[in-house]
């Protein structure tokens, strides 16, 4: 294995195993918070053990030994696996794509950002653009964009143990999960997906309780990657590579 890619998987290893943030335990107040942040850390650090196996370790099985203690079922570790093969997809989708985030990053702060985005579009990016056109790029490689967006999906997926309550139905994350599983079901052989309906668009708005969803690196990303796709045939390609990936993933969760 190449030097540098081996030292830029075990770089990934530890970030996953580090995962959520450290501040976000001191965050927790109650004692189930306190437990949820310690079953999230310990399932980001079996993440990190199947990451090893998988492009680190040779003949090393963590997820199979997990379910032989039974530590976790045969459904989870499959779940795991999915979830380890969309980061890996995700890194590789990030070298290529990191150019242009930092590309239209910088156009969004030097031009009228509503204006790259004509027709229904403006109205839809304003939510998650306007926070990244207030500030430089704060990025100095593809690997720091990376781990930023695993960073916010883990903390944020916690982070919901924090929060005041309030009422989100277990039926429409499903159909969330339903939704967006069919989207990348139906995106073109270059990666991009198909324009929604109207009436599609409001509905994933209803059911991703929209007032709650803000800017995102990864969000960022995936726009970025829709505009640029059809220009660059390896990004076109990772493009492909990484809804495959979520795709899976989405899947098995529809069905676990």
């Amino acid at each position: 294995m190449n030097q540098k890619i081996s030292e830029i998987d075990e770089q990934i290893a530890q970030l996953i195993a580090s995962l959520p943030s450290d501040s976000l335990l001191q965050q927790a107040k109650t004692p189930a918070q306190i437990e949820e942040w310690h079953k999230a850390r310990q399932t980001q650090i079996l993440l990190a053990e199947c990451w090893k196996s998988k492009w680190l370790v040779k003949d090393y099985y963590p997820l199979e030994a997990a379910v032989k203690r039974q530590e976790i079922s045969q459904r989870k570790a499959e779940l795991m696996n999915c979830c380890v093969n969309e980061y890996k997809a995700r890194w590789e989708l990030c070298e290529v794509a990191e150019k242009y985030v930092k590309k239209l990053h910088i156009e969004l702060q030097n031009t009228s950002y509503v204006g790259l985005f004509p027709g229904a579009s403006a109205h839809s990016s304003y939510k998650f653009f306007r926070q990244a056109s207030l500030r430089e790029y704060p990025f100095q490689s593809a690997y720091d964009l990376f781990a930023e967006t695993l960073k916010e999906d883990v903390d944020s997926s916690f982070s919901v143990c924090l929060e005041p309550y309030y009422e989100v139905p277990m039926k429409k994350w499903r159909q969330v999960g339903k939704e967006y599983t069919q989207l990348l079901a139906r995106s073109k052989l270059d990666g991009t997906y198909p324009e929604l309906k109207k009436v599609e668009e409001q509905r994933l708005k209803t059911n991703l309780v929209w007032h709650k969803v803000g800017f995102s690196w990864i969000g960022m990303v995936m726009w970025t990657c829709q505009m640029e796709a059809k220009n660059d045939p390896l990004l076109r390609k990772q493009l492909v590579v990484y809804n495959k990936s979520l795709w899976e993933a989405r899947s098995f969760r529809s069905v676990s």
